[in-house]
């Protein structure tokens, strides 16, 4: 379904007091394409969140962890799925646009005030901006790229 999408981009904002933030429009009509359609909000170990359509956090994102199971384990499957759950928000996106995040998970992630947001494939990232450069800066991302062979 979305493995063309095409969320591509970067688009920095600011969280409000309430805990929301802006979802640029480009990423809504793939993320939420219907008004006040609702978005998984996952977070991730390494210290960001990522954003899901719910129909395809549903048909692929969850079918395809329930697939690892004979590879990875039963036990293990439902424990790591669990974890995300735990770790997991659904979030309407209201009139304008905006999602509300709890304050629990911004503050797993460090997000304060700033909060970058991109576009990666089928799915949308949020990070801290600290945390999103520190983040990029582990490998030879240039080289990483080239490894791809598109150009």
């Amino acid at each position: 379904m979305l493995k063309s999408a095409g969320l591509t981009g970067r688009s920095d904002h600011k969280v409000d007091a309430k805990g929301r933030i802006n979802i640029p429009s480009a990423f809504r009509k793939i993320l939420a394409p219907r008004e006040y359609d609702e978005v998984v909000i996952v977070l991730i170990p390494n210290g960001h969140l990522l954003l899901f359509n719910k129909e395809y956090w549903g048909d692929t994102i969850q079918q395809s962890i329930l697939d690892k199971a004979s590879e990875i384990g039963q036990e293990n499957v439902w424990r790591a799925i669990h974890r995300m759950s735990e770790n997991s928000h659904m979030s309407t996106v209201d009139s304008q646009g905006r999602i509300t995040i709890p304050g629990w998970l911004l503050q797993k992630v460090k997000i304060t005030k700033d909060v970058v947001v991109f576009g990666a494939v089928d799915r949308v990232s949020v990070w801290a901006p600290v945390k999103y450069e520190e983040w990029v800066k582990g490998i030879d991302i240039d080289t990483t790229i080239a490894d791809f062979g598109i150009f």
